[in-house]
Order: structure tokens, then C-alpha cells, then sequence
């Protein structure tokens, strides 16, 4: 009889665990997924620590205005046909007339940093200094109905940062 509950205490939490994977992942699979220019990251502060810090760089389709919606506002990104899309803020009523559409407050600091492994730091940074001098840095979102993004994947020349780590030859 012990050994059943302690089981069940010790599966608990791993079910939970996988549960929040599942979760995320769906959210990915289903969101649609949009490409933003990245600027303002330095490739050397890899070197003390895990993150790539950047800032995302929006094509503003006007200039940037304050929100005075009364049912809220939200980010309205309108495909333009090439990498990232031009956004503009509209009241949150107005979002189903937009290519795509995010959460108003969802674009400040969660999406301003990126994991990479401290034995991939060297690689990255000469592959993120190149990056920067070529303006070809890119973050991929995926994003749901509602208008929650949730960060895919760190594009370099439109190419996942992971496979070109992986393709790296080593030194």
C-alpha cells in the first residue's frame, strides 16, 4: 500500500511535466508563424551566459502610436511578402482585419532573449556577428488565435540557428 502511494506521489509531478510539454508544443503547432528582424544583441555577451539578449526590430506600417481603445488594443501584422511583417497598434476590434495579431502587452521583455549552449557559445557568436553585419537575424513566433506568441526558433539567412550550430565543422 506504501509502495502505491509513493509511487503515485513520485508520477504526479512527471505527468504534470509532461503535460506542460504537450501544452507547448500544441500551442506551436497550431499558432501561425511570423518572422521578426532581431537588433541591438551583442554575440560576446554569450560568453557570460546562456542567453542571447536582442531587441525585436518592428517595421512600423506608421508612426508608433499610444493605444486609446476601450476593449483594449493589439499588435496588427500585416504580411508585406517579405521576412517580417509591418505592424501597427489598432483597437482589439479591429484585429480580424489584420494579416495576424498579437497581445498588446505580449511584445516587451518575454521575447528579448534566446537559450544556447555554453559549448555552442563560440560558434554562435561568429555566426551572430556575421549575422549582424548582414541584417539577416531573425525571430521566428508562433502565434495563437488569441494572439499569444511564443517564441519557435532563432533564424540566421532564414536557416535555424540550432541546424547551423550542427553543421558547424568543429575546431
Amino acid at each position: 500500500m506504501i509502495n502505491k502511494k509513493l509511487l503515485l506521489i513520485v508520477m504526479i509531478p512527471f505527468i504534470l511535466l509532461c503535460l506542460l510539454i504537450a501544452r507547448a508544443e500544441y500551442h506551436l503547432s497550431i499558432g501561425s508563424q511570423w518572422d521578426f528582424a532581431i537588433t541591438g544583441y551583442d554575440p560576446r555577451d554569450l560568453l557570460r551566459g546562456h542567453y542571447l539578449r536582442f531587441r525585436l526590430a518592428y517595421d512600423w506600417q506608421e508612426p508608433r502610436k499610444q493605444c486609446a481603445g476601450d476593449k483594449g488594443c493589439v499588435y496588427c501584422l500585416t504580411d508585406i511578402g517579405n521576412q517580417a511583417p509591418q505592424v501597427q497598434i489598432v483597437d482589439a476590434r479591429l484585429a480580424k482585419q489584420c494579416d495576424g495579431f498579437m497581445q498588446y502587452d505580449y511584445l516587451q521583455e518575454p521575447f528579448n532573449r534566446f537559450y544556447i549552449a555554453e559549448t555552442q557559445a563560440r560558434l554562435a557568436e561568429d555566426l551572430l556577428r556575421q549575422a549582424r553585419i548582414d541584417n539577416t537575424a531573425y525571430l521566428r513566433l508562433s502565434i495563437n488565435k488569441k494572439g499569444t506568441p511564443r517564441i519557435v526558433d532563432l533564424l540566421i539567412d532564414g536557416r535555424p540557428l540550432e541546424q547551423l550550430l550542427k553543421e558547424a565543422p568543429e575546431k
